[in-house]
């Protein structure tokens, strides 16, 4: 009799749980997507501290355009630098996979001028982005971007 308590139990509690897990992973989606796209906008305003509290102090990133790994520091100093910050950028489609405290954002950017060592004035790149979430709020832990082929790149009107 006990067994079949704990079935019935089960096979009512179940899809509670699972539709439950499902929304907190919609929502934390959504967020993360939300801090992709304020990202691009703490670039574009090189917003110093935005940049510090966004950034794992662990952070750590490779880049295809200047072929180097990157860490918080660096990162954050290139990114308020006047020469390199883009006149532009834009994100595409995104993707995002939650665990618990991790979340991975895939999806592709999109950017135009800035970065003067470089000839190519529209680039577009590939990202995987890895959080975690800390003290209540997701921060940029890793990144990985790569160079899209010119025929896939999207190119920004102002």
């Amino acid at each position: 009799m006990k067994f079949f308590l704990f079935a019935v139990l089960l096979i009512v509690v179940a899809p509670t749980l699972v539709l439950c897990q499902s929304k907190q992973s919609d929502k934390a989606a959504k967020e993360l997507m939300q801090i992709e796209r304020d990202w691009v906008t703490a670039s574009l305003k090189r917003d110093k501290a935005w940049l510090e509290r966004f950034f794992a102090d662990e952070f750590i990133s490779t880049h295809p355009t200047s072929g180097t790994i990157k860490n918080k520091v660096r990162e954050i100093a290139d990114t308020i630098d006047e020469t390199q910050t883009p006149d532009s950028m834009t994100l595409g489609e995104m993707k995002v996979i939650v665990a618990g405290k991790t979340a991975i954002v895939t999806g592709k950017a999109f950017e135009t001028g800035g970065v003067h060592k470089l000839a190519d004035r529209n680039r577009g790149y590939l990202f995987t982005d890895t959080f975690i979430k800390r003290g209540g709020r997701w921060q940029l832990l890793a990144s990985h971007s790569s160079r899209l082929p010119e025929k896939d790149i999207i190119k920004i009107e102002k």
